[in-house]
């Protein structure tokens, strides 16, 4: 159960650092004169959604933080759950379902984006992987 645990773990914390990550180098990275460009030609795109009226760059940064934030509070649960039950092994349904969107993530890691998403997304497929064959085995 220890190394069931262990790897859960290290699995929930990558993910709580893969959406520190997002959400701090969204927030501090330099923009270079074309970025900006791009954005400013962003912010003169309106859009309306639902009745409400707003411009592609609010629209693009509002889901990059949600995307640190999800990232991290999913993470945070997982840890939650392990702290909660220290006396029991993590049960199977989470585990599986915590698998699956890792493999969604890791795909799309790789799709849309550069090494550390991919990297940090496919040591938390990983670690959770190795929580349920170890778990499956007893």
């Amino acid at each position: 159960m220890k190394v069931e645990k262990i790897s859960s773990k290290i699995a929930s914390w990558s993910l709580i650092f893969v959406g520190i990550g997002h959400t701090i180098t969204d927030l501090t990275s330099p923009k270079s004169e074309t970025q900006i460009d791009f954005i400013q030609k962003m912010k003169e795109f309106p859009i309306e959604i639902m009745g409400t009226a707003t411009n592609i760059f609010s629209f693009h940064q509002g889901f990059s933080l949600m995307m640190g934030l999800l990232l991290f509070g999913y993470g945070l649960l997982n840890i939650l759950i392990l702290r909660n039950n220290q006396a029991s092994s993590i049960p199977t349904n989470i585990i599986i379902f915590n698998i699956i969107i890792c493999v969604i993530s890791f795909v799309l890691s790789i799709k849309y984006f550069f090494i550390v998403p991919i990297v940090f997304t496919g040591i938390a497929l990983l670690g959770f992987a190795i929580s349920l064959i170890i778990k499956l085995r007893k």
